[in-house]
């Protein structure tokens, strides 16, 4: 049988096609194996963490192209181009849906992002977004009511620019896309909007989301039509295999998260703390709790890896990815897992992105990516850890990921 036009154009792309138990179908993007050393000469000589999974090394993994979609109300969630982007889900939730899908399919986890950044920061990729009202932040200055603005002002509003040919104070009755006497259409640089409900809701009437894949090349991961859309804004990703608990790195071993079968909860004991070596960038993995494990603590006004508990005064803090501290006293290296779980910068990384933490000693889920308002702090390397894991808003969604495990 031949493939069916989904197959031929996903395959012209290098692209990957599979259908859950009724035949509808998901797209992702293989990466094939490759070693951390590859990705930076400081990294090990080891297979990246993303390509073993119980054990076992895989030849390649698959990245959802498309953040996570429904094709029918709180059902199996998809990866597929010309939808709205699903938010508003805890990360159970989101997971449980996403893996009703089978086929190896479940979460992109912390291991699968760090290996993306790592790719970026290895080929200089640094793909935009929606995360400025449907539009990246780079590309122009938004429209928002209740503003003057004066003859040749360009503005961005609902994915295009347009050009001010009357000076005027912005208002709803004249938004750019009714009024053509005072605003002229130019080039289109966003993306387009999810879901039209929203342009109420929102107080500069463009809505938050916009279509899976709609924006520019730009917002592809490697800039071409062959790689993954939207990594970077319009709702940020559950991370899955990452977790802070008294502000205390858990993770998963290696990629054990992508395993469909993987034990996730809040009280699995798969969850495992990071205990540093003090003559290499070597580590152990132990229990939760054991004393001398790696933590975020908030030292010189950053966030900074230390091997002590901080003080749990509720607050979130944030520093630029780029920026993150170490306290060399305690942790003379930096575990190279953290690194390649894209938690840490190599030296030199200017990765753009901002690491958020909630100095709570409760449990809380990472997001990664930015959403449609992050602006600057949004990029590969945003990692908001403000929140628990059932906590649900607009700015949260996901992406599935596959591994092609042996039966």
């Amino acid at each position: 049988m031949g493939k069916s036009p989904l197959e031929f154009l996903a395959s012209q792309l290098g692209n990957v096609v599979l259908y859950d138990s009724i035949g509808n179908p998901s797209i992702f993007v293989p990466i094939p194996q490759i070693k951390s050393s590859e990705l930076d000469s400081s990294l090990p000589d080891h297979v990246h963490p993303a390509f073993k999974v119980n054990g076992q090394t895989l030849p390649r993994i698959l990245i959802g192209k498309y953040k996570a979609c429904e094709l029918t109300a709180n059902g199996t969630l998809f990866s597929l181009p010309n939808m709205p982007p699903r938010h508003t889900l805890g990360a159970d939730q989101f997971l449980s849906r996403m893996r009703a899908f089978g086929n190896g399919v479940s979460g992109k986890t912390v291991a699968e992002s760090g290996l993306l950044l790592l790719l970026a920061k290895k080929y200089g990729w640094n793909p935009k977004g929606n995360n400025y009202w449907g539009c990246d932040y780079r590309d122009g200055t938004a429209w928002e009511p209740a503003k003057s603005v004066t003859v040749d002002m360009i503005r961005t509003f609902r994915g295009w620019k347009y050009k001010c040919l009357i000076a005027h104070t912005t208002s709803a009755e004249l938004l750019p896309i009714t009024s053509p006497l005072y605003w002229q259409r130019m080039e289109h640089i966003g993306g387009t909007p999810a879901d039209r409900s929203q342009f109420v809701a929102d107080s500069r009437y463009q809505g938050y989301h916009t279509i899976n894949g709609s924006g520019p090349m730009s917002w592809m991961l490697d800039g071409t039509p062959n790689g993954i859309a939207d990594l970077v804004g319009n709702c940020a990703e559950q991370d899955y295999g990452y977790r802070l608990v008294n502000c205390e790195i858990q993770i998963l071993e290696d990629n054990n998260a992508a395993d469909p079968a993987a034990d996730l909860s809040a009280t699995s004991t798969n969850w495992k703390a990071i205990l540093p070596n003090l003559s290499n960038d070597g580590y152990t993995l132990v229990a939760p709790g054991t004393p001398g494990t790696l933590h975020w603590t908030w030292q010189n006004n950053k966030i900074t890896l230390d091997t002590v508990e901080p003080t749990f005064d509720n607050e979130q803090r944030n520093t630029s990815f780029s920026n993150l501290a170490v306290n060399a006293a305690n942790v003379p290296f930096v575990p190279h897992v953290l690194k390649e779980l894209g938690l840490f910068p190599i030296s030199g990384d200017t990765t753009p992105g901002t690491v958020y933490v909630h100095f709570t000693a409760d449990e809380r889920f990472p997001r990664r990516g930015g959403s449609y308002s992050s602006t600057s702090s949004a990029g590969l390397a945003y990692v908001n850890s403000h929140n628990a894991r059932a906590y649900t808003y607009t700015n949260y969604g996901a992406r599935p990921a596959c591994v092609e495990l042996p039966a």
